[in-house]
C-alpha cells in the first residue's frame, strides 16, 4: 500500500465528480484501460500525485491547473520493474532517473550488497534516503540470507534487523532466497521459515529464486512460504512454477536474454494473471542503449504477444505481485498519477513520463533536475568503504599440499564453472597452475581477515589481473596470472578506495574507482554507464570472451552456482558440498 491523506481524498472525491479543479489536466488523448484492454478518447484528471477522474473533463478548470496536450498520444499506465539489482557502477537514484527517462516509474530494488557493507542501522537510513530522494518510485527487499554462507549468518541476518526493515514502508518483500536448498536442510530451516512467517505477518512476501529446483522440489519450496520465482529458462518451467501456485517473472537480462524461449509459455496457460516481466538486474550501458521495462515490452511484441498482454504483463500484473495493484498498474481513478504518453502501441518508449502528476521526462531526456546530482553521498554511505588489506605476492600462492592435478573451474559462460584438472608447479613454498589461461582467483572479506583460493580457468589469456570490491559475499576478490600482478592490482584497488582494477597482458591498466561501499558511483546515471562499457572493453581487451564480466565477478565467491566457487568456506565443488582447499587466517 501506498499511502494517500484522507484530506487528499476528498480532494480527489471532488474533482471526480468534476466540482473542483484538477491540477493536472491531460487532454484529448486515448487511454489503454489495463482492465477492460479498451483504448478510448479521455481526458486523464489528476489531483496532488493521484489519478481523480478519466473521461471527458467537463468541470472547472483553475489558473494553476497545468494542462498537456495529449493529442495524438496514447497514455499507459507508468512500467514497473518488480525485481532488480541497483549495482555495479550505477546508483539506486540514476538508476531510477535512467528508468523514468523510459518511462518504468516504480522499482524494486535488493538490499544485498548495501546491507553487508552498512549493517541493519545504517542501511534502513539509507534506504529511507534513497526512497524519499528518488526521482521514479522505488522500493526495498530485505534478505533474509546472503548469496554466500560466512559463520555469522545468522546474527548479520538476525529477526530483529530483518524484520524491522520489513516493518519499515520502504520496504514490500523479503528478499529472494537464492540459496533455496536451505530451505529444505533441518539445520538451517528454522530460522529462515521464521523469517518468511515474520514478512507474511507484516504484509510482505518472501520472493523465490529456484533455479534448477526439480518438480520434486518446487512444491516444497512452494509449502516452505515463497512466493515467485523468476529463474525459469524454458516454457515448461514458467508453467511448472505457475502449476505450483508461485508467480513467475519473465526474466530478459543482460545475463540471460530469455524471453525468446519463456513467451510460448503464455500460449499454454488459460491464465496470465500471475505472469510478469523483470530485467533482473540490466547492465548500465545495456540500459543507456535499450532501456529498462520498455525492452521487454518491445522484445514481446516482435515475438508477437498482443499488445495489451504485453502491458498488462509490465503494469497491472507487476503491480498485483507486489500487493499495490490499488495504487500503481492502471490509470484509474485513485491510482498513482505515474503515466506514459505513447504515439502508439507498438512503441513502448515514451515521449513524454509522468510520476505523481509531475512531468519528469519527455524524449528520453529529464525535464526536472537529477537528484543523484545534489544527494549527500559522502554523509549518506559513511562507514560504507572496504578496507582493502596489505599483501605481497607470496598471499596468493596455493598452498603446497593441495592437489595436483588441481580441481580448477572452468567458465563455461558468465557465471557457470565445470570441474577441469590443471597441473601445478611449485612456486617458493605454494604452487602455481601450468595452464596458459590458468587465474588464481582469491577471495576475502572487507577487511582481509582470512583468504580462500582456487583457480579459474576461461577468464581470459590476456587478463594480467583483476581485483574488485563488488562481490556477492560483500568482500574483494583477486583473479591473476602471477602472484606479481595480483599483489599490484590489490594494491591498486586499496589507492582507489574500492571499485575494480584491471590489468592487461600488454602493460595497460584501467581502473574503475566505486567510491560508494566499493560498488556504486555517485551522480547521475551517464558516467556510470561509460564507465559500465569501458569495463566491458577493458575485460574483452584481455580475452573475456563472455556476456558480462559484472556477474562473473559477482558470482564467483557465490555458492549455490555450480560447480566449483571460491567461498568463505575455501574452495569448494558447491554439488557435492565439498571443500578441497579450506580457508586460511589472513589478518
Amino acid at each position: 500500500m501506498v499511502r494517500c491523506d484522507p484530506d487528499l481524498r476528498w480532494r480527489l472525491i471532488r474533482v471526480a465528480q468534476g466540482l473542483d479543479a484538477p491540477d493536472l489536466l491531460v487532454w484529448g488523448g486515448r487511454v489503454w484501460n489495463a482492465f477492460t484492454g479498451e483504448v478510448f478518447e479521455a481526458d486523464v484528471a489528476v489531483c496532488g500525485d493521484r489519478i481523480a477522474r478519466v473521461g471527458p473533463w467537463e468541470g472547472p478548470m483553475g489558473d494553476a491547473t497545468v494542462r498537456i496536450d495529449a493529442r495524438g498520444f496514447t497514455i499507459v499506465p507508468g512500467y514497473i520493474e518488480p525485481h532488480t539489482h541497483p549495482w555495479p557502477f550505477h546508483n539506486p537514484l540514476s538508476l531510477a532517473e535512467a528508468a523514468v527517462c523510459r518511462g518504468t516509474t516504480f522499482l524494486v530494488y535488493d538490499n544485498l550488497l548495501l546491507y553487508l557493507a552498512l549493517g541493519a542501522e545504517a542501511f534502513g537510513a539509507l534506504a529511507a534516503a534513497l526512497t524519499d530522494a528518488s526521482l521514479g518510485r522505488i522500493r526495498w527487499v530485505a534478505r533474509i540470507a546472503s548469496q554466500s554462507w560466512f559463520p555469522q549468518e545468522a546474527e548479520v541476518f538476525s529477526e530483529e534487523a530483518v524484520l524491522g526493515m520489513l516493518g519499515m514502508p520502504e520496504f514490500v518483500a523479503a528478499g529472494e532466497m537464492t540459496r533455496w536448498t536451505d530451505l529444505l536442510r533441518p539445520d538451517r530451516a528454522r530460522r529462515l521459515l521464521r523469517l518468511i512467517e515474520g514478512a507474511r505477518g507484516r504484509g510482505r512476501f518472501a520472493d523465490g529464486h529456484t533455479a534448477g529446483a526439480s518438480r520434486r522440489r518446487l512444491p516444497a519450496l512452494a509449502a516452505a512460504g515463497l512466493r515467485s520465482c523468476h529463474e525459469a529458462i524454458t516454457a515448461d518451467e514458467v508453467l511448472e512454477r505457475l502449476r505450483q501456485g508461485l508467480w513467475v517473472l519473465l526474466r530478459h537480462s543482460s545475463l540471460r536474454e530469455d524471453l525468446e524461449e519463456l513467451l510460448p509459455a503464455l500460449g499454454r496457460t488459460r491464465f496470465l494473471d500471475r505472469i510478469t516481466l523483470t530485467t533482473d538486474g540490466a547492465k548500465a550501458h545495456q540500459i543507456a542503449r535499450k532501456g529498462l521495462t520498455d525492452h521487454l515490452i518491445r522484445e514481446a511484441l516482435a515475438a508477437g504477444v498482443p499488445s495489451g498482454t504485453a502491458y498488462v504483463l509490465a503494469t497491472r500484473n507487476a503491480a498485483a505481485f507486489l500487493g499495490l495493484d490499488d495504487d500503481l498498474g492502471a490509470v484509474a481513478p485513485g491510482r498513482l498519477a505515474d503515466m506514459n504518453l505513447l504515439r502508439d502501441l507498438s512503441d513502448p518508449t515514451p515521449c513524454v513520463v509522468i510520476v505523481g502528476g509531475r512531468v519528469v521526462a519527455r524524449d528520453g531526456r529529464l525535464t526536472v533536475p537529477p537528484p543523484s546530482r545534489v544527494f549527500p553521498w559522502e554523509s549518506a554511505y559513511a562507514g560504507a568503504e572496504p578496507r582493502v588489506p596489505v599483501w605481497g605476492p607470496d598471499r596468493f600462492l596455493l598452498p603446497g599440499e593441495v592437489p595436483d592435478p588441481f580441481p580448477a573451474g572452468r567458465l563455461v559462460n558468465a557465471v557457470i564453472t565445470r570441474e577441469e584438472p590443471v597441473p601445478l608447479t611449485r612456486r617458493g613454498a605454494g604452487r602455481w597452475p601450468r595452464a596458459g589461461d590458468a587465474h588464481v582467483v582469491a577471495l576475502t572479506d572487507r577487511t582481509g581477515s582470512w583468504i580462500s583460493r582456487g583457480v579459474v580457468l576461461g577468464l581470459g589469456e590476456g587478463l594480467r589481473a583483476v581485483a574488485s570490491s563488488y562481490t556477492t559475499n560483500g568482500g574483494l576478490v583477486v583473479a591473476g596470472q602471477d602472484p606479481a600482478a595480483m599483489a599490484d592490482a590489490l594494491g591498486r584497488l586499496r589507492a582507489l578506495g574500492g571499485g575494480i582494477v584491471v590489468l592487461l597482458g600488454n602493460g595497460r591498466v584501467e581502473e574503475f574507482p566505486l567510491p560508494l561501499a566499493g560498488i556504486q558511483m555517485p551522480g547521475p546515471f551517464g558516467p556510470a554507464a561509460e564507465a559500465a562499457s569501458a569495463f566491458q572493453r577493458a575485460m574483452e581487451a584481455g580475452g573475456y570472451a563472455h556476456s558480462d564480466p559484472n556477474y562473473t565477478l559477482l558470482f564467483l565467491s557465490c555458492d549455490f552456482l555450480p560447480d566449483l566457487r571460491v567461498t568463505r568456506r575455501g574452495w569448494v565443488r558447491v554439488k557435492a558440498d565439498e571443500v578441497v582447499v579450506p580457508w586460511e587466517p589472513a589478518g
